[in-house]
């Protein structure tokens, strides 16, 4: 158990041992028949594809919120062995258990500090970034009681209005990084970035701006401060559709992933690494007329075959895509069959020849047919980072390469069920 969770790897020895140690094929026979797939192959190729796209452009894979609910740890392994230069997270806490995990890529916590958690910077090799005078302020008071250099990325907000110092508070920022008019500073500037608003309409006239902008903060670095900073503004979108923007370094969010948030869409080589995937538990034939489900918004018009599949909106499989999804058995769609419910959907399968037993794919592809994040986010009227972030610890994540399951993360150990 690491961290609350088990995790058995596909060298592990089955049978569960006395240590509690597990292997994959008896710890997957253990749990509940629905989980998500990460394809360990897709990922590698996505940041090779994105490598060539960015030019001599830094690589930053954000794995944040679980690396988009691919699960941080396995992904950080994963792109570390692949050769990516940085890693981006939200949260101090989610720096430190990637650290925990033995990855040794730098890391660059994106959002704010705390003065509490301060020192854990340094314990787990954390690079923050400063988003305020405040902020500033503490990280200067904090660094002149202790020892050694403190790197530090200094966000500016160039129309995002979110995070960021305002344009008029960088010469400040700046003077008390170099410790003008006190004692010797022990921060170094180590980066310079802002967050496009709009990289994802590559018309909008925003972008352009906020490169001007960004540009102008820029140009108030000394030789000495240019060389030894990363510049970077650019996100997935801007990466793959504004060259210009990519500078030292490109922050890799959902392209990693193998969306391309322009149209939301696999393209450009990209890849879906993720899928969701179920076993049939339950198959009932049912008369026409026959009410399904929670409210009975679905009436069977026929006599029809219902499967139940055991994911649910508690898993992160939305609720809105009642009566507006479809799920792939046997290489073909078919239709949800009244409500999303906590734990389980309804699917009608009768034209299908379906068992107990088959696996339905939910988000993935099956045979020649695909269910994308894009087409899940339009019927639950969302986003495709929100379809992926909201699938929960319920289900597993098995991590494949080549067709065969490398690792196996579940929240649950075979003793729970």
């Amino acid at each position: 158990m690491a961290g609350g969770m088990t995790v058995a790897h596909r060298s592990d020895p089955p049978p569960w041992g006395a240590e509690g140690g597990a292997g994959v094929a008896d710890l997957e026979a253990a749990l509940r028949p629905a989980w998500v797939d990460v394809d360990l192959e897709a990922l590698e190729h996505n940041l090779r594809v994105l490598r060539a796209r960015i030019g001599g452009a830094q690589a930053m894979a954000v794995v944040k919120a679980d690396a988009y609910g691919h699960g941080a740890v396995g992904v950080s392994r994963a792109l570390e062995e692949a050769g990516v230069d940085w890693l981006g997270v939200a949260l101090l806490e989610e720096g430190a258990e990637i650290r925990r995990a033995g990855v040794r890529v730098p890391i660059l916590v994106l959002g704010t500090a705390r003065p509490a958690k301060i020192s854990l910077y340094r314990r787990y090799r954390l690079t923050p970034t400063v988003s305020s005078l405040a902020e500033l302020a503490l990280w200067r008071d904090w660094t002149a009681g202790h020892s050694g250099t403190q790197p530090i990325h200094l966000k500016v907000n160039t129309g995002m209005s979110r995070l960021g110092l305002q344009l008029d508070e960088v010469p400040e920022a700046l003077e008390t990084i170099r410790g003008a008019g006190g004692p010797p500073s022990r921060l170094r500037l180590a980066g310079l970035l802002s967050h496009f608003a709009e990289a994802d309409d590559v018309a909008s006239p925003r972008n352009a701006l906020q490169e001007e902008r960004f540009e102008a903060v820029v140009a108030q670095l000394t030789a000495a401060e240019r060389r030894g900073a990363l510049i970077h503004m650019a996100n997935s979108a801007a990466a793959l559709h504004r060259p210009g923007s990519r500078r030292d370094l490109v922050r890799l969010g959902i392209a990693v992933y193998g969306l391309d948030p322009v149209g939301e869409a696999a393209g450009g080589g990209l890849r879906p690494v993720m899928s969701v995937r179920a076993r049939i538990v339950q198959i009932r034939e049912v008369g026409a007329g026959t009410a399904l489900s929670y409210g009975g918004r679905t009436v069977t018009r026929r006599r029809s075959r219902i499967a139940v599949v055991p994911v649910g909106y508690a898993d992160g499989y939305a609720w809105r895509l009642t009566g507006k999804g479809e799920a792939l058995v046997r290489g073909r769609r078919v239709p949800i069959a009244g409500s999303v419910t906590m734990d389980m959907t309804l699917l009608d399968v009768t034209e299908t020849g379906a068992e107990v037993g088959d696996e339905v794919v939910l988000l993935g592809r099956q045979g020649e047919e695909e269910i994308g994040a894009p087409e899940l986010a339009r019927h639950a009227g969302t986003i495709s980072w929100e379809i992926l972030c909201h699938l929960g610890l319920r289900l597993p994540r098995r991590y494949v390469r080549g067709g065969k399951i490398e690792e196996l993360v579940s929240r649950f150990s075979r003793e729970d069920g």
